[in-house]
């Protein structure tokens, strides 16, 4: 199972079964602005949660990408995930929320910084991706604080809560420039 520790406060777990009551709480606790930019939270309660993690290590067991708890000093925090992963090409997507109460102390940037480094170095990924809507302030700045580059905004793809289409802005990061930042120590895990 992946787990990958990345301090003596904060690690990535594969989401389990286990985990499906305190993820639910997470989600109801911070319903309303999950739902601003992801619309599954609006209908997301413990049967759906357990469906979710089901589907989650069943990609896993495929080698399709995952979705692992943010684990804050013991507690669940959040959720990291990789996405649409294309082994042929060596293209990986990692999505992430955290709960409103762990904000403001560098967890996602840290998470995310970590699964980056095990993308490249260990599933040999040739580029990462981050994509989130323009007004997601906080995920367009862990996106450029480990160095991605905003390639772009995709116009009208993303589905949000009131059933219209909205944006979505690409941020990627390439294994040159993953391999430059690292050898300026300019990375963050």
């Amino acid at each position: 199972m992946f787990s990958l520790r990345l301090a003596d406060d904060l690690e990535l777990m594969l989401l389990e079964e286990r985990h499906v009551s305190e993820l639910a709480a997470l989600v109801a606790e911070n319903r309303e602005r999950l739902a601003r930019f992801l619309p599954w939270a609006t209908a997301t309660f413990e049967p759906e949660v357990r469906t979710f993690i089901r589907g989650a290590l069943e990609k896993y067991a495929r080698g399709g990408g995952f979705d692992a708890g943010i684990v804050a000093d013991g507690e669940l925090a959040g959720v990291m995930g990789v996405h649409n992963v294309d082994r042929a090409v060596g293209r990986a997507e990692i999505g992430y929320w955290i709960g409103a109460r762990h904000q403001g102390r560098g967890l996602v940037t840290r998470a995310a910084a970590g699964l980056t480094r095990v993308l490249f170095e260990r599933w040999a990924m040739n580029r990462v991706e981050i994509r989130c809507e323009p007004e997601n302030v906080r995920s367009r700045a862990v996106a450029l604080r480990l160095g991605f580059v905003h390639e772009g905004t995709l116009r009208a793809v993303h589905p949000t809560a009131e059933g219209g289409p909205a944006d979505l802005e690409v941020f990627g990061l390439l294994r040159p420039e993953f391999e430059q930042l690292r050898q300026r120590q300019e990375w963050t895990a």
